[in-house]
């Protein structure tokens, strides 16, 4: 696996335990709280420890997320897999979609309500 800041960088505005991911640099992590009062800066190598992502598996899209994704040039082909278009690749992170393999890695929870709801609700 790459390192983890090549992949956090897609996930900027996506939620977390500790807030929202609004920002890296270098191996630092700006987490917006849940009330937008304040930003903490988290370490990377916290990441998978206290800080976890909340990110969905791709089994997790709705039947309407599906349709809009094909429709935007997603494709499952075998033997080699998925295939997709850039427009698909942006819907994706849009819907905050583990496409690194990074909750089965450890480093994010898997999001199981709509993204934009309450994460901790789920």
């Amino acid at each position: 696996m790459y390192p983890l800041n090549k992949y956090l960088q897609f996930y900027i505005g996506c939620q977390t335990n500790k807030g929202r991911l609004i920002g890296i640099k270098n191996n630092s992590l700006f987490i917006e709280s849940t009330d937008g009062a304040s930003i903490e800066i988290f370490e990377i190598q916290t990441v998978g420890v206290s800080l976890f992502l909340w990110l969905r598996p791709l089994s997790n899209l709705t039947d309407e997320e599906s349709k809009e994704l094909i429709n935007k040039g997603f494709n499952i082909g075998r033997p080699k897999g998925y295939s997709f278009s850039t427009e698909a690749f942006l819907f994706l992170l849009t819907l905050y979609v583990d496409l690194f393999g990074l909750i089965n890695s450890g480093y994010a929870e898997e999001l199981k309500s709509q993204p934009g709801k309450n994460p901790s609700t789920n």
